[in-house]
């Protein structure tokens, strides 16, 4: 699993460099910020983009109506996904998706960004708060997993929201033992 956002230029577009990273990391799962690819941003310009980056086969979604929106490719069956509003910032939510894993348990994450700034800590734990609202209520089944990945915009490793949450309410037995 990994987060991107590696858009390039001003137009926080996917653009050679940062689909060229992606390509080399081949990953199973991508937790996309800034989700707009330059030239043809239709379904079927993405669609072409995620296939020659990633192969056919992957599948994707994102959010609708941002100006930059998040949202999750996958190397595995997208079972559902939505939105997460995020009332902090005006040019995008968050997205998640149950993603169809190999084996018997679920795979469900959660794209975030984070508002920047390095006076906006305080914005980012009231963000934590509300996005660990959004995950309880998304009744994740008992020992099925979670990942939360992006732009978390930290300007340092004890930000309150790096509190706040890992209080979300799931199973604690598949929680990692590092950290």
């Amino acid at each position: 699993i990994v987060a991107s956002n590696l858009t390039s230029g001003n137009n926080q577009a996917y653009e050679g460099p940062g689909t060229r990273i992606l390509d080399g990391l081949n990953p199973d799962i991508v937790l996309m910020q800034e989700f707009e690819i330059p030239n043809d941003n239709s379904s079927t310009g993405v669609t072409n983009w995620v296939n020659s980056t990633f192969g056919a086969g992957y599948s994707w979604r994102r959010e609708t109506g941002a100006n930059i929106p998040n949202g999750v490719i996958s190397r595995y069956p997208i079972i559902s996904s939505g939105e997460f509003d995020d009332s902090f910032v005006g040019d995008r939510g968050w997205y998640w998706a149950r993603i169809d894993n190999p084996g018997d348990k679920d795979l469900w994450v959660v794209s975030i960004h984070f508002k920047a700034g390095s006076s906006d800590s305080g914005t980012r734990n009231s963000q934590a708060t509300a996005l660990r609202n959004y995950i309880n209520g998304l009744r994740i089944p008992a020992g099925d997993y979670l990942a939360i990945g992006g732009d978390f915009n930290a300007h340092s490793r004890t930000e309150s929201w790096t509190t706040t949450l890992p209080t979300i309410d799931i199973d604690p037995s598949t929680r990692p033992a590092d950290q």
